[in-house]
């Protein structure tokens, strides 16, 4: 047999692409937009790194408070720039977007004699302003904690007046001591210190129990016990304007009785039983 030996195709050689005017025009207009565009990109990386370093030795240098001269108090509560700042935690120097306004707010109410605090940043120039509203004190008073008695004072709506020896408070208006200071008596606290002058101008002491009774001693009735209904108070209070009016001063021994006006339809006068006196001895006959 023959053997038949086939031979490997001839490979075909390509001829070369001849470029028209037209599509190497294309060709250098997209890589010049290329460049552009790494061109750009290198640009912004380089401004977001300027702006990041420019911004930080900002926050760090620029908006920072150097001291208290930068911390600005209005309102007249005598109440000074380092005290603000020792109240709000602050180390000088202090950035000044670092600062929480809420939290400072809260804290100057808190721990200062304020009815309300208001703090505002302002960057050109870099400083806090504080707003502060005092609180007018009308009695002194004290309040139960868990370490024993606190003393304060209150205001005329019965809110609780923090003391504080480095913040100067006025004096109380009156001369009224509140007892036994509670936030859920508030309420009927402030009704009865709105309600004192009808009370009586002798008003000395609200006594608020922790069982929730109430009571009060005034100069001209003594004590008196108005019980826990606190629906009753302004029962109870025209029922003290009548006695003041109307009672005899003879019967109310104010050293040791009081008035029970827990229902103020029927007051009753309470006055301690009066010890037997000693039985006089009889000498033996001789």
């Amino acid at each position: 047999m023959r053997s038949v030996t086939k031979q490997a195709p001839a490979k075909r050689q390509r001829k070369p692409v001849t470029l028209t005017p037209q599509l190497e025009r294309r060709r250098a207009l997209r890589r010049q937009q290329r460049a552009q565009l790494l061109i750009q990109i290198w640009r912004v990386l380089v401004l977001l790194l300027l702006s990041t370093g420019l911004g930080w030795i900002l926050l760090r240098h620029g908006w920072t408070l150097e001291g208290t001269n930068q911390l600005i108090v209005r309102g007249d509560t005598g109440i000074s720039p380092a005290l603000v700042a020792k109240v709000g935690g602050f180390s000088f120097p202090q950035p000044l977007l670092e600062i929480n306004l809420k939290t400072l707010e809260s804290q100057l109410r808190q721990e200062l004699p304020v009815q309300s605090a208001q703090v505002d940043r302002r960057l050109l120039p870099a400083r806090l302003d504080v707003q502060l509203v005092g609180q007018i004190p009308v009695a002194r008073a004290t309040r139960r904690l868990a370490g024993g008695m606190e003393t304060g004072m209150v205001d005329g709506e019965g809110h609780w007046i923090q003391t504080n020896t480095k913040a100067p408070s006025p004096a109380p208006t009156t001369a009224i001591t509140v007892e036994g200071w509670s936030a859920d008596k508030r309420a009927v606290l402030a009704k009865l210190l709105e309600q004192r002058g009808r009370i009586s101008d002798s008003l000395q002491t609200i006594v608020l129990h922790p069982d929730g009774a109430i009571s009060l001693r005034t100069r001209s009735l003594g004590l008196i016990d108005l019980g826990r209904d606190s629906d009753r108070l302004v029962q109870q209070i025209d029922a003290i304007v009548q006695l003041n009016s109307t009672m005899p001063p003879h019967l109310l021994d104010q050293e040791q009785g009081s008035i029970d006006l827990s229902n103020p339809d029927r007051p009753e006068l309470e006055r301690p039983a009066k010890k037997p006196e000693p039985a006089e001895k009889v000498a033996p006959e001789a």
